[in-house]
């Protein structure tokens, strides 16, 4: 759950991000009348990294990070706000020690003309301390 509280730490604490999506950042889904832009993250994978006796735990994460909008144009640009939020971090947020959270790439783009949505997601590699 540390990654998960570090890049929201960081996402929430971004103010040009907060102007395109407001509070609308969410773990795993987000609630189907909630307007959009808006950003939802997920755990793809956290390992604990080999540490020697006596140094601290660490671990590296991958978080896909999903830039959703009704208009292509919304989320793009609330990918580079993300991007800009996230990407070359390093330091304390959300109470978790992050050693270096990096842009690690950008995965297909979609639509959903069913809802409406187009998706821009993006990955990010996270080594902490546990």
């Amino acid at each position: 759950m540390k990654a998960e509280q570090a890049i929201y730490a960081l996402l929430n604490g971004s103010a040009p991000l907060a102007a395109l999506v407001a509070a609308r950042i969410y773990l795993d889904t987000r609630p189907e009348a909630d307007p959009l832009p808006a950003v939802v993250f997920e755990l793809i994978s956290d390992r604990q990294d080999n540490a020697r006796q006596g140094e601290p735990e660490k671990a590296t994460a991958r978080i896909q990070v999903n830039c959703l909008g009704q208009m292509a144009e919304d989320a793009v640009n609330v990918r580079e706000a993300v991007k800009a939020a996230c990407h070359n971090q390093s330091g304390v947020f959300g109470g978790v020690t992050v050693l270096a959270c990096l842009q690690e790439g950008s995965g297909a783009d979609s639509y959903d003309e069913l809802v409406n949505i187009y998706v821009k997601p993006m990955d990010f590699t996270i080594h902490y301390l546990r």
